[in-house]
């Protein structure tokens, strides 16, 4: 893989600057390993897949994932270095098919628009509806007509907009929806299961039963970057088959998938 230079680019609240993209390699171990760097591009306004701790630090599943991927993908040839990247979620495909990083690791869903080589599932989710507490809406059906929101260019936007009549609205940062719906701005909004339950945890909200769409969570690579996918298989694997993939889906309070 060529290495090639990350142009400064201003994303929504945050700046990229100065990264290499594309599996920089070139240094080698003592041992005389190639080292392969992965730019890994990741939206941190997802708890618990992926948010911001209060020094600035990116934690949450998927990052506690790629500390266990930064070993399982190791070869006896190469040793994979990671590099987070944050951005807003809906630049992040554009990001990947521009060559400026390797990886998404964001709580990707399968949505067969986004031109994409995808990683096995990892875990098993849902989109869902969240309302405030004390909200009439108690299924689906209920959604008809009312006022949606989701994140941009997440499948809970394609989810929303399935909703017979729905007025369906659009933020960058999902946690900017929580205080909106808490304000009245929307009827309910349409998120991951784990982000959903994850809210619904301090009592302001609850979670309708009934999922508009079950999914998976994906890691994605630039269509065509099939030998960096092998590579993700082969740690995901090894990682799926840890005691620490159980603790850490328990621990996030995420669906584990099977197979």
């Amino acid at each position: 893989m060529k290495t090639k230079k990350l142009l400064t680019i201003a994303l929504t609240g945050v700046v990229a600057v100065g990264l290499v993209g594309c599996g920089a390699s070139g240094d080698k171990t003592s041992n005389g390993k190639k080292v392969v760097t992965v730019e890994i591009a990741t939206s941190p306004d997802y708890p618990p897949y992926e948010s911001l701790d209060k020094k600035g630090n990116i934690v949450g599943f998927d990052a506690d994932m790629v500390k266990y991927l930064d070993k399982a993908m190791d070869t006896k040839d190469t040793d994979y270095k990671f590099h987070w990247n944050q951005m807003s979620f809906d630049n992040i495909i554009s990001q990947i098919q521009a060559d400026q990083v390797d990886l998404g690791v964001s709580g990707f869903t399968y949505d067969k628009k986004r031109k994409v080589e995808w990683s096995n599932p990892y875990t098993a989710t849902a989109q869902v509806a969240v309302v405030a507490k004390n909200s009439a809406i108690n299924s689906p059906k209920d959604l008809e007509g009312k006022k949606l929101a989701a994140q941009a260019g997440a499948t809970g936007e394609e989810a929303a907009k399935s909703v017979k009549g729905a007025q369906v609205s659009t933020v960058k940062n999902a946690q900017q929806i929580f205080p909106a719906l808490t304000a009245g701005q929307y009827d309910a909004i349409i998120v991951d299961l784990a982000v959903a339950n994850e809210y619904a945890k301090n009592g302001a909200y609850k979670v309708l039963d009934q999922s508009l769409l079950d999914e998976k969570n994906y890691i994605i690579a630039k269509q065509g970057n099939k030998d960096l996918i092998k590579a993700v298989n082969a740690g995901l694997k090894k990682f799926m088959a840890s005691d620490d993939y159980k603790t850490l889906t328990d621990k996030y309070g995420l669906k584990a998938y099977k197979a």
